[in-house]
C-alpha cells in the first residue's frame, strides 16, 4: 500500500489520502492532537511531536513508532513554516519534493525577489537586514515603506511607514532589545489593487489556477483591524486578468525553479494595469482557500497535492464558474467570549456555503491584531451576481458579529458598566451590603 507522511495538520489533505486508499500518518504537534480542536479521519495514524517544525523531533516521533523516511512514498506539508524541512526530508528520503534550496526561495521573501529580480520579473525593491538599520539604509527606496520579517506568515508583524521618524519606531519595536532572531526586510509600498492566484504546476507548466482578490489590500485591513474579504474572480468581473496572472505567475515559479507542487502567489495591478509580483509559497493559500476554489471551479488544491507529492499529474477538470464566491473573516473585539451565534443559524441566510468558527465560548479573544491569521471566524458565500455576494458578505458577518457577546478586557469599572448594559446584571455592582426580603407579616403573632 503506498504511505504518505504528512506533516502538519492539513485535514483535507490527509481526507484526499484515505478517500484513495492510501496509508497516512501524520506527524502534529502534541498539543494540538490533545486539544481535540482539528479531527482527523480515523484512518489516519497521528504521531505526537513537541514540535512538527524540527527535523530532530519529526525524525525521532518516526523512530518511535518503528519508522523511518524510507518508509514512504510521499511526504508533503502545507504549514508554511515546515515546508524548508519537509523539502529536505523528502530530498533525503529520495521522494518527489521542490528541494531543499528551492523551498527556502519560497520561504525567504528577500531572496525570493533578489532572484526574480534576476529573472526580469517585475518586483518591488527591497532590503534585508539581521541588526537594526537606520533611514540613510533605506532612503533610495523612498517613502512609503513596508516593514516584515524576511520569512513571515499571515500579514504578522507587518507595518507600513510614512517617514524617517515612523520608520526608526519601527525598526525599535522589530528589534526590542537590539537584535532579533528573524531578518528584517524592508520594501517599498505599492499602491494599488491586491490579488492571489491559487494553482498546481507539474513539470513546469501550470495546469491550474483560480484568481483571487482581497477587497482592501491585506496590509490595509491589518491597519484598520478590518474583516478580511476575498473574492474570487471571473472573466465577467475581470476580463483578461487569468491570462496576465498565468504569465506572472510561469515567469516567477520557472524563475524559483518550483516545477512542481501546489502554489499560492500574490500580485498587486497598478492604476496603470502592470502587475507586480508580492510574493509566492509553495502550499496553498490560508483560510478557507481550499473551499474557495471548490466551489468556485469544483477543484480541490488538496486533492491535487495528494497527486504531486507523489510524483503524478492531478486529474480532474475544473468547471467554469456559475456564480460569484467570496469569503469575509471577521473579527470580535479584544476580551473574553461569553456567546456565539449558532452555526446552523448563519448557514441558513442565502448563499452561505461553509461556516468555521475559530473561536470559542470561555476564549480570551485577543481582537484585531497584527496578523490577518487571528480572525474569530470565516463565511463562505455564493451569489448569482457580484452586487448580491457583497450584500450577502455583509449579512453573514454582521449576524455573526451582533450575535457574540465578548466581555471587555479592561478596567473594573468598564466590566461592571458592561455587565450592567449588556447583561442586564444590575445587581452585580457593588453594594455595601445585600438584604433579605422580609417575610410576610400574614399569620404571624405580634
Amino acid at each position: 500500500m503506498t504511505r504518505v507522511l504528512l506533516i502538519g495538520s492539513d485535514r483535507y489533505f490527509a481526507e484526499a489520502c484515505v478517500a484513495r486508499g492510501l496509508e497516512v500518518v501524520a506527524v502534529r504537534n502534541a498539543g494540538a492532537i490533545r486539544n481535540g480542536v482539528l479531527t482527523f479521519p480515523e484512518e489516519v495514524r497521528q504521531l505526537p511531536v513537541a514540535d512538527q517544525t524540527n527535523t530532530e523531533a519529526v525524525i525521532s516521533g518516526l523512530a518511535h513508532a518503528g519508522l523511518t523516511l524510507g518508509d514512504f512514498d510521499g511526504i508533503y506539508t502545507n504549514y508554511e513554516l515546515a515546508v524548508v524541512m519537509t523539502a529536505g526530508l523528502a530530498q533525503a528520503a529520495g521522494v518527489p519534493g521542490p528541494g531543499a534550496d528551492v523551498a527556502v526561495l519560497m520561504r525567504d521573501k528577500y531572496l525570493q525577489k533578489q532572484r526574480l529580480v534576476q529573472a526580469g520579473v517585475a518586483v518591488t525593491g527591497s532590503r534585508v537586514f539581521w541588526n537594526p538599520p537606520v533611514p540613510a539604509d533605506v532612503e533610495d527606496l523612498g517613502y512609503p515603506l513596508v516593514l516584515k520579517p524576511v520569512a513571515g506568515v499571515g500579514t504578522e508583524a507587518t507595518v507600513r511607514v510614512e517617514d524617517s521618524e515612523a520608520f526608526r519606531k519601527a525598526v525599535t519595536s522589530f528589534f526590542p532589545s537590539g537584535r532579533n532572531h528573524k531578518g528584517l526586510q524592508v520594501e517599498q509600498f505599492v499602491t494599488g489593487e491586491e490579488f492571489c492566484l491559487d494553482g498546481w504546476v507539474h513539470d513546469g507548466a501550470i495546469g491550474f489556477s483560480s484568481v483571487g482578490r482581497y477587497a482592501r489590500t491585506c496590509l490595509e485591513a491589518v491597519e484598520a483591524g478590518e474583516s478580511l474579504r476575498i473574492y474570487r474572480c471571473t472573466e465577467a468581473t475581470h476580463p483578461g486578468l487569468a491570462t496576465e496572472a498565468n504569465r506572472l505567475a510561469t515567469d516567477a515559479l520557472s524563475a524559483l525553479g518550483l516545477h512542481s507542487g501546489v502554489f499560492h502567489l500574490e500580485f498587486f495591478r497598478l492604476p496603470d494595469g502592470k502587475l507586480v509580483f508580492s510574493e509566492c509559497a509553495a502550499r496553498r493559500g490560508g483560510p478557507f482557500n481550499e473551499e474557495e476554489v471548490r466551489v468556485s471551479r469544483s477543484v480541490s488544491l488538496a486533492e491535487a497535492a495528494v497527486d504531486l507529492c507523489l510524483g503524478l499529474r492531478p486529474d480532474g477538470t475544473p468547471t467554469d464558474p456559475t456564480c460569484e464566491v467570496g469569503s469575509v473573516h471577521p473579527k470580535l473585539p479584544s476580551g473574553v467570549v461569553l456567546n456565539l451565534p449558532r452555526a446552523e443559524e448563519l448557514a441558513a441566510i442565502e448563499g452561505v456555503e461553509y461556516v468555521r468558527f475559530y473561536t470559542y465560548l470561555g476564549a480570551t479573544y485577543a481582537g484585531p491584531s497584527s496578523s490577518l491569521y487571528q480572525p474569530a471566524a470565516a463565511m463562505l458565500v455564493s451569489a448569482p451576481t457580484a452586487t448580491e455576494l457583497d450584500l450577502r458578505l455583509s449579512q453573514v458577518e454582521t449576524a455573526f458579529v451582533k450575535g457574540s457577546v465578548v466581555s471587555p478586557n479592561t478596567s473594573p469599572r468598564q466590566m461592571r458598566d458592561f455587565q450592567s448594559q449588556v447583561l442586564g446584571r444590575d445587581d452585580l455592582r457593588y453594594q455595601p451590603f445585600t438584604t433579605a426580603a422580609e417575610p410576610e407579616a400574614a399569620g404571624r403573632s405580634v
